[in-house]
């Protein structure tokens, strides 16, 4: 069972400062390809399709997304990866691994079970383990950290994760300079990135302008025009101006995806709402993941979890 919640509060308080401001990277996005989904079935996990239709039989023990053309799967307590056919094209080798993204993608294995390093799409080692923490590259340049001596002392009395120093490397492994605003750019029209300073968060430009003061708690990516913020530790969504189109009032919240959003409702629980903060899909829901993909969001009920339409109808419960 993932713990979303606990994740997202270790991330908010351990993202690192930088001397003027550190930017924050985008999540990343699943390049357009065959919208397969993650669907389990007696215990094992395959794929489907947006209709529910099993596209890739159901024989691993855990399944990732697919990114990039591929999707890591576990079999015999161990990672590999499959290609949108179900063709095993990186056998089972790694005790953890991430998803691809440009080519690459982190892993872990029995020689280095407590560092990261990078393979590529044929399961070679590109970047050797050596790292604490590794993000995903994004035009060529990915961010990693090495614990420091006192992350380590915190990790071994509270579990609060490891804090790191961060720095870039590139492809090759070779550090670079701490990317311009650019490098977190997606290349949407007017586009701002979020940037922290003094312990609060605003928005530059693609030219390092800042467009937006630094008055949130947090705040993440711009979604569909509309970019989720906090303030007084509940979140709501800001336009490009920095203005509240939705008043913060959930506890937790997602980003915008096709039109609408996965938030607390309360005790209702989880639901969607649309771009003007109306309910939608009624809080019925212990928690969403993400958004809706093609028409079709992941969400957990009844300590289930299942995929619905935008209509809040049940595609296919997991575990059917």
């Amino acid at each position: 069972m993932r713990i979303p919640i606990l994740a997202t509060i270790v991330l908010m308080i351990f993202i690192p400062s930088a001397s003027f401001s550190q930017l924050v990277p985008p999540e990343q996005v699943e390049p357009v390809g065959p919208p397969l989904f993650v669907v389990t079935v007696n215990g094992k996990a395959g794929f489907m399709d947006p209709e529910g239709k099993i596209v890739i039989k159901p024989a691993f023990e855990q399944a990732l997304p697919f990114h990039d053309g591929l999707a890591a799967v576990l079999q015999q307590g161990q990672w590999g990866f499959i290609d949108t056919t179900g063709r095993m094209v990186i056998e089972p080798q790694f005790i953890s691994v991430g998803s691809f993204s440009e080519g690459l993608a982190k892993f872990q294995d029995k020689r280095h079970t407590d560092k990261l390093g990078y393979i590529d799409k044929t399961g070679q080692v590109v970047i050797q383990p050596q790292f604490d923490a590794a993000e995903e590259f994004r035009n060529g340049i990915a961010r990693v950290g090495v614990a420091t001596y006192k992350g380590i002392l915190l990790s071994l009395i509270a579990d609060v994760g490891v804090e790191c120093s961060y720095k870039f490397i590139d492809r090759a492994g070779n550090r670079v300079p701490e990317p311009l605003p650019e490098h977190y750019a997606t290349g949407e029209q007017d586009e701002l990135i979020p940037f922290r300073k003094q312990g609060l968060y605003g928005y530059v430009n693609a030219e390092g302008q800042v467009v937006i003061e630094p008055q949130f708690e947090y705040a993440a990516a711009f979604s569909e025009g509309l970019a989720r913020a906090y303030k007084n530790r509940l979140s709501g969504y800001i336009d490009k101006r920095g203005e509240w189109a939705i008043p913060p009032r959930f506890e937790y919240a997602n980003d915008f995806s096709e039109g609408l959003a996965g938030v607390n409702l309360g005790e209702e629980g989880w639901g969607f709402i649309d771009r003007s903060g109306q309910p939608v899909i009624p809080g019925r829901y212990g928690w969403i993941y993400g958004g809706f993909r093609h028409g079709v969001a992941e969400v957990a009920f009844d300590r289930k979890q299942g995929y619905i339409n935008k209509k809040g109808e049940w595609i296919r419960p997991l575990g059917e």
